[in-house]
């Protein structure tokens, strides 16, 4: 006979999971401590989730969506092109790595220690390329937006994303507005003395 969901059950397995994964990351919490915290079995949880790198996109997800929103205000109130680039490169580059402490870097941990060929749900990579093209078409001149139309320059940003995350989980203290400035001279077609 197949298991019965309950409400509110999923709920309490995804706040157990944040808890343990912020506290201890995703590689250090087990699926029986997170069912210890959800107050239910592991055989129990698994009628829920088929496993713990499921649970962490229902997590994921929604935190990054939350990132991005006030990234997004952020830039919006920035007035010159040259602003609203660098604030979108220290957004994705400096504010999200160092946001919730070891969270940015679960998702990275979780795909890096994944069984080969595990899929990963193609729409939150989708979601963060067409918010990074918005953002970079929005804060562009005109006669510069060729450059991301394509998208390729979203991905490149958000696949240096992980690179960010790392170097601030291991302390690495490059001067990442040195970068987002150097990136901003490039899209704008501008050299500075900086």
């Amino acid at each position: 006979m197949p298991q019965v969901k309950k409400q509110g059950m999923r709920e309490a397995i995804v706040e157990a999971a944040f808890h343990l994964f912020s506290q201890q990351g995703y590689t250090a919490t087990t699926m029986a401590e997170i069912a210890g915290a959800a107050n239910m079995t592991v055989a129990n949880l698994y009628v829920y989730f088929d496993s713990k790198l499921l649970i962490l996109y229902e997590i994921y997800c929604p935190w990054l969506g939350g990132q991005l929103d006030t990234l997004r205000q952020s830039v919006r109130r920035s007035r010159s092109p040259r602003s609203k680039l660098k604030r979108i490169f220290m957004g994705i580059w400096d504010d999200i790595p160092k946001a919730e402490p070891s969270f940015a870097n679960a998702l990275i941990e979780a795909l890096a220690s994944a069984p080969r060929n595990t899929g990963k749900p193609a729409d939150l990579l989708a979601a963060v390329e067409t918010f990074l093209t918005e953002m970079i078409l929005e804060s562009l001149p005109p006669k510069r937006q060729a450059l991301a139309r394509n998208g390729i320059l979203a991905h490149v940003i958000w696949m240096a994303f992980d690179g960010f995350v790392i170097n601030q989980r291991s302390g690495d203290a490059r001067n990442i507005s040195a970068v987002a400035d150097l990136m901003t001279d490039l899209l704008l077609g501008e050299t500075s003395a900086r």
